[in-house]
């Protein structure tokens, strides 16, 4: 029996797609296409949050280290007026925010009209701007020929915290002067704190003091 062409019409039409098939197939791709773009950009977003996260890490690492060579280094002797060791602690919108300044044995600062020497007076102290940031600084000079550099140079930016105690007989101190103690105290603790990832991570070091 011979089909018609209606027929033949037919037959062929149930090998393709119709139109709600079609559409329904461009919607499942995008609704996957969409899931796949989200999933990459958060992971590229979470990496970039782990490499800053490490970054400051390791900002904080360096700082530490430094501070305990120079604390490693300081040096007092009562009745010399270059050598200090005078410490404290006050508060900046419930943050610590400590100050430090000490003489140690460190790289002379040389200036153009003379050579330093290698006493060197170093100074951490911190400041917060008016939009609550808090920043680490430092500031170093001849501690003999006195100058004290104009230039102060940020450490850390953007922390939570910097703490300071003192180690003596009773215990740690949150403040240490060598003009009434006469002597460095046995060790000295920095704390740094700083916000990671929305919780605040600190960050110490204890070095000891061991010229006197």
């Amino acid at each position: 029996m011979r089909r018609t062409r209606l027929e033949h019409g037919g037959v062929r039409g149930r090998g393709g797609f119709t139109l709600i098939e079609v559409l329904v197939a461009l919607a499942l791709v995008s609704a996957i296409v969409a899931a796949l773009y989200g999933t990459f950009f958060s992971v590229l977003r979470g990496r970039d949050t782990i490499d800053s996260s490490l970054e400051r890490s390791r900002e904080v690492g360096r700082f530490l280290d430094t501070f305990s060579k120079e604390v490693s280094s300081s040096f007092y002797k009562d009745g010399n007026k270059a050598s200090i060791l005078i410490g404290e602690n006050r508060d900046s919108r419930g943050r610590p925010a400590s100050s430090i300044v000490f003489t140690a044995f460190t790289y002379p600062v040389v200036k153009e009209d003379a050579s330093g020497g290698d006493l060197l007076a170093v100074r951490y102290f911190t400041e917060t701007d008016d939009d609550g940031k808090m920043t680490l600084y430092k500031e170093a000079w001849d501690a003999y020929r006195g100058g004290k550099l104009p230039m102060k140079l940020p450490v850390i930016e953007e922390i939570e915290g910097f703490e300071v105690s003192f180690l003596s007989g009773n215990g740690w101190a949150k403040a240490w002067d060598t003009s009434l103690e006469k002597r460095l105290p046995t060790a000295i603790k920095a704390v740094v704190s700083i916000r990671e990832e929305g919780s605040i991570t600190e960050y110490r070091a204890i070095p000891r003091t061991v010229i006197r």
